[in-house]
């Protein structure tokens, strides 16, 4: 699982990257001095993103966040993600953001077998939410 997490935040930091590069074609004409620094935040334009929040038991303040977050747009898909054997926590953690968020969150149970290079935590349900 720990290699999970790091393939996330791997993958993240990519992510962040490429949106943070400078993609266009340098132009020739002169900058002028005069930049408007007061941009409101509507003017701003928003990176998308997303994050893994692990859950080894059922923690109702954080998936009250969570919830609030759906509910105000910062959050604009949840997918939970769980071992065979968590199901039980997976599923209630589903039930509890359904009751809270009216929103249909899917649930994706995996598969992971542990090998000699690699120990998975079986322990835990992955919540991934993706931001706007």
């Amino acid at each position: 699982m720990q290699r999970i997490a790091q393939y996330f935040f791997l993958c993240g930091c990519f992510i962040f990257m490429v949106a943070c590069s400078n993609s266009h074609q340098p132009t020739n004409t002169p900058k002028t001095s005069t930049t408007d620094v007061n941009k409101s935040a509507s003017q701003s334009e928003a990176i998308g993103g997303w994050a893994p929040v692990f859950l080894t038991n059922m923690d109702e303040s954080q998936l009250d966040d969570i919830a609030d977050g759906i509910k105000s747009d910062r959050i604009k898909r949840v997918v939970i993600s769980y071992p065979t054997k968590m199901e039980p926590l997976a599923q209630e953690v589903h039930d509890y953001l359904l009751k809270k968020t009216n929103v249909d969150i899917p649930l994706k149970s995996i598969e992971l077998k542990d090998t000699d290079q690699v120990k998975y935590n079986l322990t835990q349900v992955i919540l991934t939410l993706y931001f706007n």
